[in-house]
């Protein structure tokens, strides 16, 4: 969804309460194309998703599962929805010929990992991917997608983005039925959490942290961000110690103008500050501009080795 998490979803008030039915209609939806009969293709299929809306972290889950399986000798190949490009039936991403515009910020980053294709059919995109080579298909996002059978569910969370009022969307943040969803997964990844919480005890999973470049931490920043939760984003900079002046939020997946760009570069020079963003953010500035924002490039610390092994048994 291109928008920012609404404040009523972070209670429940009476906004909620009234879109509560449109919650429940949606979660029916969601249910019932669960349901229906999902194509196999010949090569195993992991699926890396969510049961809430953006923000948790599924992208470095998706690369360090893509690397791992590469270093095994595999080849990994990688699916996405191409979400904020123009919705392709099926394309192969080539970093050098398409645009964030084209294909979405996500499958450009993805790209420069693994070969990676977007499509708004899931189960052609597996198919061209497996007629290309692939060994293995990892699917970056699709737990609620209705078309193509996964061999192998993984749903991520992160510990600073709260599940708010516990609602479905679009009376909440979930996307479906939350202990519904969880019956459906077979391994969690849990990033940033102490601790494995109560929901979670009862199923396979990790404990993962984020890595980043390292990148001077005491010069002023401005920090802008347009992610599912750009808060998120926000708090990891001041874990790492970076000394932030101002920040900027806008809606998931935007697309910044030149304008948009000229004025928080203004802003930056006003305040004295650098600017910085994410790694998805970058890629949909106007290219002339980049030289004057530094972005943070993160990356995920976890052992994998429960998941690989789980999924090796699938060959």
């Amino acid at each position: 969804m291109t928008l920012k998490a609404p404040k009523f979803w972070q209670k429940k008030g009476l906004l909620s309460l009234i879109l509560s039915p449109l919650g429940w209609l949606y979660g029916q939806i969601v249910a019932w194309r669960l349901r229906s009969h999902k194509n196999k293709v010949s090569v195993p299929v992991i699926c890396v998703g969510n049961l809430t809306l953006g923000g948790a972290g599924k992208t470095p889950v998706v690369i360090a599962l893509a690397q791992e399986f590469q270093r095994l000798g595999h080849t990994p190949h990688i699916l996405s929805r191409g979400y904020g490009g123009k919705g392709y039936q099926v394309l192969r991403v080539e970093t050098t010929q398409q645009t964030a515009a084209e294909v979405g910020d996500e499958a450009l980053l993805l790209a420069e990992i693994a070969p990676t294709w977007v499509g708004a059919d899931r189960y052609q995109s597996a198919q061209a991917a497996v007629a290309a080579g692939a060994t293995l298909l990892i699917m970056d996002d699709g737990l609620q997608s209705p078309t193509l059978y996964q061999d192998f569910k993984i749903a991520v969370f992160d510990g600073q983005i709260p599940f708010f009022n516990k609602r479905i969307f679009p009376a909440g943040p979930l996307r479906e039925d939350f202990s519904k969803g969880l019956q459906r997964i077979d391994y969690l990844v849990l990033n940033n959490f102490k601790d494995i919480p109560s929901w979670a005890v009862k199923l396979p999973c990790t404990l993962a942290t984020t890595l980043s470049d390292q990148i001077p931490t005491k010069e002023r920043y401005l920090a802008f961000a347009g992610i599912g939760y750009p808060e998120k984003f926000y708090w990891l900079l001041a874990k790492k110690g970076f000394n932030i002046i101002e920040t900027h939020s806008f809606a998931d997946h935007h697309f910044y103008s030149n304008q948009e760009i000229n004025e928080l570069i203004q802003k930056a020079k006003k305040i004295k500050a650098h600017l910085i963003t994410t790694e998805k953010d970058l890629v949909k500035i106007p290219k002339d501009a980049k030289k004057n924002i530094q972005s943070l490039k993160i990356r995920l610390e976890a052992d994998l080795t429960e998941i690989v092994n789980k999924v090796l048994k699938f060959f």
